[in-house]
């Protein structure tokens, strides 16, 4: 299916956004991930289907003061 990751097109067999994001994220990283501009909690990844077209941001936490 075609997918848009953080902007740019991806083709993906992954239906599930865990299954999509490990290529994309270590386990380790912080980050926070919205699905058609709707943030979805790290608990529901999993559980969060994809369809074509989706559009997925992945966002980085940054430290900073």
């Amino acid at each position: 299916m075609q997918l848009y990751v953080n902007d740019e097109p991806v083709l993906s067999e992954h239906n599930t956004l865990s299954a999509l994001l490990e290529s994309y994220v270590s386990t380790e990283q912080r980050v926070a991930v919205a699905v058609n501009q709707q943030v979805v909690p790290r608990s529901l990844w999993s559980d969060c289907l994809l369809k074509d077209n989706d559009r997925i941001d992945i966002f980085e936490s940054i430290a900073g003061g």
